[in-house]
């Protein structure tokens, strides 16, 4: 190697360190941030001071502040002692981040393939409906909850059944999440990500025209030999620079390399409150059993164009594979059927004239954020 190549070797490895530190930070950030907020309502609805949850949670105060004020990520037995000082579930206070667009779509398709839902959609709306026993019955009672909320009072209820809620599953149900081990019976597959990694890797590299073998993604990614090995079989995930080299060499979203662990079905149901909130779902009992509920055109047009692909699955597995690894949640091209369901919100003003106040809404879900309760089914 010469002068030049070292010192380029370096400049890149240093490049590639800052673009991994920022990208952690941020993901933390949002979590953090999150997090903050949800110690901050549950000291106050106690009237508690740091220092009396501290001691009520058996944690130093100066973790506590540190957690408030987003300087630090807590220690799994902190949430734990948190958890039981509020009377909530440690689910409760897992945050995941979802702030990361370019995931977005590939935590859908995830969550979806693990946990048991499928996109539905016609010219009324667009849903995820769940297809696991778990999943149903969870929808079902979420639904019933929110369509209870109508005032600030219940608001708090609804909050902390949400706080609260667990419920007895079927591991075998979730074969993607659990695996069999005849001396402990099915336990959950830890460490996921790296597990679904390495399964991911040697799949995408065959789908190439021609096929890659290591050596050839390694050459085009500049990684070495032994790192891209070390990820198919498991040792390890790669992070932010190393994604975006390998997303790009295999022509797919860096979505499609990421796996976000929402751990067990419980969990993954309060990470799914998360979701639902951030990206513009409700639970709802419609007719044939519970949905989640497009409320605007971004979520809308999303599962629209998923469950049209949906439907092709089986007949062209590989075909929904690839358009799985390659949608984007914002970016995506509406087909040419598809229904725009949601139309601007407008006030009559004293004039006469009318007035676009930002808000959208549905002919079949009328949704406006000063609605109590949200759509009002037809």
């Amino acid at each position: 190697m010469t002068a030049v190549d070292y010192v380029g070797t370096i400049s890149e490895a240093l490049s590639s360190f800052a673009a991994d530190r920022e990208w952690e930070q941020t993901s933390k950030r949002w979590g953090r941030q999150q997090l903050s907020q949800k110690l901050f309502c549950l000291r106050s609805a106690r009237k508690w001071t740091r220092k009396v949850a501290a001691q009520a949670a058996g944690i130093p105060e100066s973790a506590l502040r540190n957690y408030e004020l987003m300087k630090s990520a807590p220690k799994e037995e902190h949430l734990e002692g948190l958890a039981s000082a509020f009377g909530i579930r440690a689910e409760a206070l897992r945050y995941y981040d979802f702030s990361d667009t370019d995931l977005i779509a590939q935590a859908f398709f995830q969550f979806a393939a693990t946990y048991g839902f499928e996109p539905v959609a016609n010219e009324r709306y667009s849903a995820l409906k769940p297809t696991s026993s778990f999943m149903k019955a969870f929808l079902k009672k979420w639904a019933a909850q929110y369509a209870q909320v109508e005032s600030d009072s219940d608001r708090d209820d609804y909050e902390r059944w949400k706080d609260n809620f667990a419920a007895d599953f079927d591991p075998s149900q979730f074969p993607l999440r659990y695996e069999y081990d005849p001396r402990e019976s099915w336990i959950l597959i830890t460490p996921w990500q790296n597990r679904m990694q390495s399964k991911k890797l040697p799949e995408l590299r065959a789908r190439c025209t021609p096929a890659k073998t290591q050596p050839d993604l390694a050459r085009e990614t500049d990684l070495s030999l032994a790192t891209l090995r070390s990820y198919e079989q498991g040792a390890r995930v790669p992070k932010f620079a190393a994604l975006q080299k390998l997303s790009a060499a295999l022509g797919v979203k860096r979505g499609a390399l990421v796996f976000t662990d929402f751990g067990s079905p419980v969990q993954a149901a309060h990470a799914l409150f998360q979701l639902s909130a951030s990206y513009g779902l409700i639970p709802v009992q419609l007719e044939d059993g519970p949905v989640l509920l497009a409320r605007g055109p971004v979520s809308d047009s999303f599962l629209f164009e998923w469950a049209k692909k949906y439907v092709t699955r089986v007949k062209w597995a590989d075909e929904y594979d690839e358009w799985l690894d390659r949608f984007s949640y914002f970016e995506h091209d509406k087909s040419d059927d598809y229904v725009d369901k949601f139309r601007q919100h407008t006030i009559r003003q004293p004039n006469g004239s009318l007035l676009i106040d930002g808000h959208v809404y549905s002919d079949f879900c009328p949704f406006d954020e000063r609605f109590k309760r949200g759509y009002a089914l037809a």
